[in-house]
């Protein structure tokens, strides 16, 4: 029994021995392919951009594979998109390969481009005609992420405060380039939230140019911030368009950042009703001009006063030009009294008039315009003489009446 067994392990090492030089021989009469990976364009594969895997594919054995069909599988961080498919059909082949008889197969991939540094499998099928399918996997080298990458430094206003109901104000926005490539033709692009406007047209746009690797440049924004707006932070994006210097395709990139523009709350005055005293103003008399005035702002006011301005072909003068109304907290009303001189001649109309309403906050002053209106209306003419004719004319009828009653 012992030498039986020694004698099936001899005959069995011959049989291993030989298989090799039968097979090269082919005449077992087995045909099939062979794949080698030729090399992969670049290396290693950058993210964000296109690697090419070449396989030189030979043909082993005489008979003839019908229906020769390959197909690549990838995970991420590789992808197929319009430029390649995954499946390769070659159809038949008949006859050994040579020195000249190959075929090259190729795969374009598309590397994702937040991709890390390492080696990822891919898998290569091959299937003839009815054959069962014959997988090999393969290493595919991704580099380090070469590309420009943004983050905001300073960002600043004038004025140092932002307010609601303001025009022109200056945004200052510190862009850095910390990534590992040059970044070209850049373009920072301001979007607003509701409430926010540029102040004229591309103000909210500005062209950066080239910025280097480690270095900056600073976008100015001029925006309008509307009446009414609440105070609090506001979320706004920075979309930046950019080329990375090696790219082949010079295709815009484009990546986007947060910023957030914050509104302070302040006092905000409103003239809340207009009266005069005497409630008709006469032509050739004073009155009163008298102002409610309200703090519709969400900050407390000190040192309140109410400034009138008039044009120098207004006819009405003033005693005094402006008036002190005090410390007007959120909501709070109070009252600003201009006197003022009608002129004898007044045209007979309503006069517009504009009035400045002045506030403290903050060591800061706040300012709030508005316009009222004035009726001026026609004196009356003076009646005396003929208030005094028409009683002569009634003491004159009583005396004839009495004197003919007494004779």
């Amino acid at each position: 029994m012992k030498k039986e067994l020694i004698t099936t392990f001899m005959f069995a090492i011959i049989i291993i021995a030989l298989m090799p030089l039968t097979s090269a021989a082919g005449s077992l009469n087995v045909a099939y392919t062979t794949e080698v990976l030729l090399n992969q364009d670049p290396d290693p594969a950058e993210p964000g951009k296109y690697v090419e895997l070449r396989w030189k594919v030979e043909k082993q054995g005489n008979p003839t594979l019908d229906d020769i069909t390959y197909e690549l599988e990838v995970e991420y961080p590789f992808s197929f998109d319009s430029s390649d498919a995954a499946i390769k059909k070659i159809g038949s082949w008949s006859g050994p390969s040579n020195d000249d008889a190959y075929y090259t197969l190729y795969y374009k991939l598309l590397v994702d481009e937040e991709a890390i540094e390492d080696e990822y499998p891919v898998t290569l099928k091959v299937k003839y005609g009815s054959s069962p399918v014959v997988s090999k996997e393969y290493d595919v080298r991704v580099g380090e992420n070469i590309r420009p990458e943004f983050v905001l430094g300073n960002v600043e206003t004038l004025p140092v405060k932002l307010y609601g109901d303001s025009d022109e104000n200056k945004v200052l926005v510190n862009l850095e380039n910390i990534g590992d490539d040059i970044a070209e033709n850049v373009i920072m692009e301001l979007k607003m939230p509701e409430g926010f406007n540029p102040t004229y047209g591309y103000s909210d746009r500005e062209t950066l140019g080239t910025i280097g690797v480690g270095l900056s440049k600073v976008a100015t924004y001029y925006i309008d911030i509307d009446d009414g707006i609440e105070a609090g932070s506001y979320d706004a994006r920075l979309v930046i368009s950019y080329k990375e210097s090696d790219d082949e395709d010079n295709s815009y990139k484009s990546t986007e950042l947060p910023v957030e523009l914050h509104i302070s709350g302040k006092p905000t005055f409103k003239v809340e009703s207009v009266r005069t005293e005497p409630a008709n103003l006469v032509q050739g008399e004073t009155g009163d001009l008298i102002l409610t005035i309200k703090n519709v702002g969400s900050k407390e006011a000190e040192s309140v006063s109410v400034r009138a301005y008039k044009e120098s072909s207004q006819p009405f003068d003033f005693d005094d030009k402006s008036d002190f109304v005090g410390k007007l907290a959120p909501g709070e009303i109070g009252e600003a009294i201009i006197k003022l001189t009608i002129d004898s001649d007044a045209s007979i109309k309503k006069h517009l008039m504009d009035v400045e309403i002045r506030g403290v906050y903050n060591d800061e002053v706040m300012l709030d315009e508005s316009v009222v209106s004035l009726d001026i209306m026609a004196k009356e003419k003076n009646n005396t003489l003929r208030n005094v004719v028409i009683a002569i004319v009634i003491l004159a009828l009583i005396g004839f009446f009495w004197y003919r009653k007494r004779k």
